[in-house]
């Protein structure tokens, strides 16, 4: 057992909350105050099937990369929490702090693309400047054997074929698309890509990978983190919440 403390203080000396934005609910979801922790389950969304991995696998804190809870809570009556609670499992998460630390949630994608020389743009976007052009077609199926996708979706409104200077953004990078327009991108790799935002893209193509399937990268990279204070650490099991049919 280690002290929950020194754990948690791992996370934020890596990802500082100061890097949270405004509006978001890094950190504590619920605090039962333990002053030790046997062990923990990382994952990127608490959900009634985490929470079961949680209590079978013996876990009493379980780290999270979206936040349980975003809103000010006035009752509990969210079966997740009151749950966790009644099996006394703390939940914290690392959600915008994560993303926007040096060794990020992007930064995580890309290793596992394996792209390089990478130049931070804004807060949540890298651009990866290949040595070599690629073909946009080799490109997609780099990612697609990389994460192990079957299938993603592609706008290219220009028809690139070619691609050199890549920009990424694990999860949902839909703002960005305008912002792009000021940098030399050949390619956009992000996730959760809405129709009208879809209509915007110009000058470029757009990878979209899924959020779920861009933000998995980070989950060994926190357990790692976690690893090093000597405390057994388990990957959830997690899948999309739906299935194509």
């Amino acid at each position: 057992m280690i002290k929950t403390d020194y754990i948690i203080s791992k996370i934020e000396k890596y990802a500082s909350l100061d890097l949270a934005e405004t509006w978001d609910n890094s950190g504590w979801q619920i605090n039962l105050d333990h002053d030790y922790t046997n062990k923990v389950l990382v994952a990127l969304s608490f959900t009634k099937d985490v929470l079961e991995q949680a209590i079978t696998n013996d876990c009493d804190l379980v780290i999270t990369h979206h936040p349980l809870i975003f809103n000010p809570v006035k009752k509990i009556s969210n079966s997740l929490i009151t749950e966790a609670i009644k099996n006394n499992i703390c939940v914290y998460c690392a959600h915008t702090n994560l993303d926007k630390t040096y060794g990020s949630t992007t930064d995580a994608l890309c290793g596992v693309l394996g792209l390089q020389n990478l130049v931070t743009v804004e807060d949540y976007i890298k651009i990866s400047h290949l040595k070599d052009e690629l073909a946009l077609e080799q490109l997609i199926q780099n990612i697609k054997q990389a994460l192990n996708l079957e299938q993603v979706k592609l706008i290219n409104p220009n028809g690139v074929s070619i691609v050199k200077n890549i920009a990424i953004c694990a999860g949902a990078g839909g703002n960005f698309v305008d912002k792009l327009r000021d940098y030399d991108v050949d390619a956009y790799i992000t996730g959760d890509i809405k129709f009208h935002k879809a209509l915007e893209v110009e000058g470029f193509a757009l990878i979209d990978i899924g959020h779920f399937e861009s933000e998995l990268p980070v989950l060994p990279l926190i357990q790692g983190l976690i690893a090093k204070t000597k405390v057994e650490v388990i990957i959830a099991k997690e899948d999309k919440p739906w299935t194509l049919v």
